[in-house]
């Protein structure tokens, strides 16, 4: 969640009251289509999953509706593996083990008051990582049987993402508590379950980590969201070296690879990165384009290949109801009332 967003939990209270939707259907049995994470307001409580199902008909908060109880405060990342899904609640330090398509939760791990896990990460079968904004932490989980693996790993604060690539995982520690910094990225041995080494960076606040076709890792740097402004750092993971950088007019918030291409969230909206050449087309699906005032937030995005559509969530002005845009050849084909600050996405089946 964008640290400046925290605010609007105390400037906008009333916002966590969720009102019914008349379109909005009953409960079933099963679920499948897209599925929607709302991460909802810091201390709030309102995060939510919503389905818009292969016909059309939308679904909100099908994880209360199924379970009975909220889905917690933040929803921070969401991961399908299979009829599987794994929900990461930064807030309530909480990760749920969801079964599709009835989207009854399983299993729960709570972690402890210290903690802020941020994503989850599969290493084996039978092992997890969870990183931890806050207290130097990446917790090791047992999916057996849900229990943690002591000790965690020990790196430096503030780990936002991670990435499993070349029998290694990555981890972009960046600023969070100004005027705290950091500007590095962690090496893991999933093996060890031990840090190597740290890739100090050109640029402070890495956040987003992708894979790129080539082999290399890319990492999106933030910078510090007033006079330094983002870059895209290439890293040769063989010897962790990098090979180059690109630097960018504006911050970076998602980086997402599909198929061989690289796409970026940017203030400006969905951005092109050509990584073979170095070519950033912030052009590609900007705010103005598509009518978006420019005080609202983008806050997510995905493409959908079922559908060949671009999906984009707008939080509007926050701490209210957000929107989903479908969106192909430039056009908005549809938008989708959905839950507070809609920011990430699967498909099931």
């Amino acid at each position: 969640m964008r640290c400046a967003y925290f605010l609007l939990a105390l400037i906008l209270p009333w916002s966590c009251v969720r009102k019914p939707q008349p379109e909005e259907a009953p409960p079933q049995p099963a679920y499948r289509g897209l599925f929607i994470l709302n991460e909802g307001q810091w201390t709030l409580g309102n995060a939510s999953l919503d389905v818009i199902s292969t016909d059309g008909t939308y679904y909100a908060d099908v994880f209360y509706a199924v379970n009975r109880q909220p889905l917690g405060d933040v929803a921070n990342h969401i991961l399908r593996q299979g009829d599987t899904l794994w929900i990461t609640m930064n807030g309530s330090r909480v990760i749920w083990k969801v079964l599709l398509p009835s989207v009854q939760a399983l299993a729960k791990i709570v972690f402890p008051s210290t903690a802020s896990p941020r994503e989850f990460l599969p290493i084996t079968p039978h092992k997890a990582y969870v990183n931890s904004l806050l207290d130097s932490a990446i917790y090791r989980i047992d999916l057996r049987n849900m229990a943690f693996i002591s000790p965690p790993i020990r790196v430096e604060n503030f780990s936002e993402s991670m990435l499993y690539h070349s029998g290694r995982v990555w981890v972009t520690c960046g600023s969070y508590a100004y005027p705290l910094r950091n500007w590095k990225v962690a090496c893991i041995d999933p093996v060890g379950d031990s840090v190597l080494y740290y890739l100090a960076l050109p640029r402070e606040n890495p956040g987003p980590i992708e894979s790129l076709p080539s082999g290399e890792i890319l990492v999106g740097c933030r910078g510090n969201y007033a006079d330094q402004k983002g870059m895209l750092v290439h890293i040769n993971p063989s010897d962790g070296t990098i090979s180059r950088t690109v630097g960018l007019s504006t911050s970076v918030y998602l980086l997402r690879r599909y198929g061989e291409e690289i796409f970026l969230l940017t203030d400006s909206g969905i951005t092109r990165y050509d990584w073979r050449s170095g070519q950033v087309d912030y052009s590609f699906l900007t705010k103005g384009r598509l009518g978006i005032p420019p005080h609202e937030l983008l806050y997510g995005f995905f493409y959908d290949s079922t559908t060949n559509e671009w999906v984009l969530a707008n939080a509007k002005a926050g701490g209210v109801r957000g929107e989903l845009l479908f969106i192909r050849n430039d056009s908005i084909l549809r938008r989708r009332s959905v839950g507070v600050f809609p920011s990430k996405f699967v498909r099931y089946p």
